[in-house]
């Protein structure tokens, strides 16, 4: 939906800029959220649990292993390696 807005924008114009800025401004909103979540979920498991035990996903095999185009796309955005990174 934002990129169509920055395509009926005359390029380099102020409102072509500005509607450009907007889909990395949401990128950078989901990002932090994302990560927020996850470190809050990470410091909840260790307060819990004195173990934790991640199993090894192969993101890439779970891909290919012919699903469908919106549970790819869901699978690459879950982030698995940056929850790994915060739990490890």
């Amino acid at each position: 939906m934002l990129r169509r807005a920055l395509s009926r924008r005359r390029f380099l114009s102020k409102n072509w800029l500005k509607a450009k800025r907007r889909p990395a401004k949401q990128h950078e909103r989901v990002k932090d959220f994302r990560r927020d979540l996850f470190f809050k979920l990470g410091a909840q498991l260790s307060q819990e649990y004195d173990l934790l035990v991640l199993e090894d996903l192969d993101v890439r095999g779970l891909v290919q292993k012919g699903v469908t185009k919106k549970r790819r796309m869901r699978l690459y955005d879950s982030s698995f390696s940056e929850l790994r990174r915060i739990l490890g």
